[in-house]
């Protein structure tokens, strides 16, 4: 720093130490002076006048109403104040005394009451109980109606040359009847042909007499009444509500020409199966065979009176056996 430099700052700094002593000397004075002029005696005693003249006008009589106050609002909040509090502690004592207790049961009586019930509900029923199983009682007899379709009434005759060569003019003519016989005709052909021979008529009830050409043609009994019994279950199937009558095989006069190898005791065999089939099934068993044998003869064979050639009937052997299916399909 040059000399100049330090010459001003040297000045400035001793300026400020002058305003500063400057400065200081006169609030010195000022202090002083208040304080002489307080001491001062007219000073002091006007303002002693002005201080006891305040201090006489605020206990005057005219503030002597202050203690006519109504302070009641005062003590009424104070009071409504206590009691909030009373009663926020007596509630906090409560719920704690409540927490203390131990807590009851829910729903006690409820539970009682249903247990009451249920055993109430189970004795009840073990004395009607005993009481239906002990006490005599009136039997009661339940008869089974069955619901009986009605149908015109239509009798198919089913079968070979014997039913074919039957004159139902003469012997059903009270009756709406339809000849389905063919001759020659064995139990395949029937099978091959159920709608043209049965099921188009729609018949109520069907008579059927067939096999005795299958045991011309060396068929054993069991194979014929196989296919006796599916003619049967297919009636049954197509047409439900037609009643099945199933007639034995005609007896034959064993050596006849006509006749061939038929054998009374291979038809015996197969009408013995037709028979054990309908008493399990819910088909009529028509026997005729015992109705046209010859009395008078050794063995089975049949009556001479009925036939002309061994094999088919003539009128009185039909009439023998127009006389017996009448007694079914009448009904």
């Amino acid at each position: 720093m040059d000399s100049n430099n330090r010459r001003v700052n040297t000045n400035t700094n001793n300026n400020n130490r002058r305003r500063s002593s400057r400065y200081n000397n006169q609030r010195n004075n000022k202090s002083s002076n208040y304080k002489s002029n307080y001491q001062n005696t007219n000073y002091k005693k006007r303002y002693d006048n002005n201080t006891k003249s305040r201090r006489e006008d605020f206990s005057s009589d005219e503030m002597k109403f202050s203690d006519e106050l109504d302070t009641s609002f005062v003590d009424g909040r104070r009071k409504r104040k206590e009691k909030i509090v009373d009663q926020l502690n007596q509630s906090y004592e409560k719920q704690k005394n409540e927490e203390k207790k131990p807590k009851k049961k829910k729903f006690k009586v409820f539970r009682f009451v249903l247990v009451f019930l249920v055993f109430a509900i189970l004795f009840f029923g073990l004395v009607m109980g005993s009481a239906y199983l002990f006490l005599p009682r009136e039997e009661k007899v339940v008869t089974e109606v069955k619901e009986k379709v009605v149908m015109d009434e239509n009798v198919v005759f089913l079968g070979d040359s014997i039913t074919e060569f039957y004159d139902l003019d003469t012997y059903y003519s009270d009756y709406s009847f339809v000849n389905s016989g063919v001759d020659g005709d064995e139990t395949d052909d029937i099978l091959e042909d159920m709608k043209g021979r049965v099921y188009q008529y729609n018949p109520s009830k069907v008579v059927i007499l067939i096999g005795t050409n299958d045991i011309q043609h060396e068929k054993g009994a069991s194979e014929v009444f196989s296919n006796i019994e599916k003619i049967v279950e297919n009636i049954k199937q197509n047409r439900p509500h037609a009643s099945i009558y199933l007639q034995s095989i005609y007896p034959v006069i064993e050596g006849k020409s006509k006749v061939g190898i038929r054998t009374n005791e291979v038809i015996k065999d197969v009408n013995s199966l037709m028979q054990s089939y309908c008493q399990k099934e819910d088909v009529t068993y028509i026997d005729v065979y015992p109705l046209l044998l010859d009395p008078e003869a050794s063995s089975d064979a049949l009556d001479e009176n009925y036939t002309e050639d061994g094999l088919h009937l003539n009128d009185s052997g039909y009439e023998v056996v127009t006389n017996e299916i009448i007694k079914y399909i009448k009904e």
